[in-house]
């Protein structure tokens, strides 16, 4: 990992992430774990003694991303949302390369290692989501359930409009350019401005590692363990339909929630209803 462009864009950074953190609605313990990839971060929630629930998020989206659902699931779980390395976020990845995605799951195994986890229930949102399919499959008898939010390339192909979007992607932009691609600016709730305000930030100015880019897996037959899929029904990127009926093939519990958009915790209480009823 590089450093920032200057001290000032750093501290305007780190000073969002901080911002959207404390939109947290529970009390939160941070750790960094020294690792074979750099140090990770993990903000953690609820019982000690509870089953720990370790939570993935979308690119860039941080620990931050779980505060909407997070108050429900510390409940019931001891939460463990890790901050992806090599991405936006309070990791630093200052270690091995991070060449593919059989590279991430090696750096999430090792992890889990490091919170002393034989085993967790996993939950990730879009290529957290990714992540945490990829994960299941690998180190399926460290799973106990999973969850995923509308991931991409594992049950169908990108849209061609997504394609598209990708290829045209300005690597980077300005931080107006990157926030006006989310949305009008102050034209949503705090909280939630709070939000896509860190995600323009780390699109513009954080020296993040090159992109992890994930395959559609070949001949997927049978998911190793229990798993629900939420699949927004208005999609950005997949066709949700499609996804849909592989999934339930492979034997995921299966919902589509119609006129929902990628980012799916926007709409947050049938999401977390689904999540707490699987998980329990």
């Amino acid at each position: 990992m590089t450093a920032f462009d200057t001290p000032e864009l750093e501290k305007a950074y780190f000073a969002a992430y901080d911002a959207v953190l404390s939109n947290w609605p529970v009390p939160a313990e941070t750790v960094d774990l020294p690792g074979r990839y750099g140090t990770t971060r993990v903000t953690s929630a609820g019982p000690a003694a509870a089953r720990s629930l370790v939570l993935l998020h979308g690119y860039g989206g941080t620990a931050g991303l779980w505060y909407p659902v997070v108050g429900s699931l510390a409940e019931e779980h001891h939460v463990r949302a890790v901050d992806t390395i090599g991405e936006p976020g309070r990791s630093r990845h200052t270690g091995a390369a991070l060449t593919s995605m059989d590279d991430l799951v090696d750096w999430l195994a090792e992890t889990f290692d490091l919170l002393g986890l034989p085993a967790a229930d996993l939950c990730g949102q879009s290529l957290g989501g990714h992540l945490a399919f990829r994960f299941a499959l690998a180190h399926p008898e460290r799973v106990r359930r999973l969850v995923l939010l509308d991931p991409p390339l594992v049950f169908a192909g990108l849209s061609p409009e997504f394609e598209e979007l990708g290829r045209n992607r300005d690597p980077h932009p300005t931080f107006e350019d990157a926030r006006a691609m989310l949305g009008v600016p102050g034209s949503a709730p705090a909280p939630v401005e709070a939000y896509l305000d860190l995600l323009a930030y780390g699109a513009a100015y954080f020296p993040a590692s090159p992109i992890v880019y994930p395959h559609l897996p070949d001949g997927l037959t049978q998911l190793p363990v229990p798993t629900l899929v939420a699949l927004a029904g208005a999609s950005q990127v997949h066709d949700s339909a499609a996804a849909a009926e592989v999934a339930r093939r492979a034997g995921a519990h299966t919902v589509v929630l119609p006129g929902a958009g990628h980012g799916l915790l926007a709409d947050v209480e049938p999401v977390r209803s689904l999540v707490l009823e699987h998980l329990r």
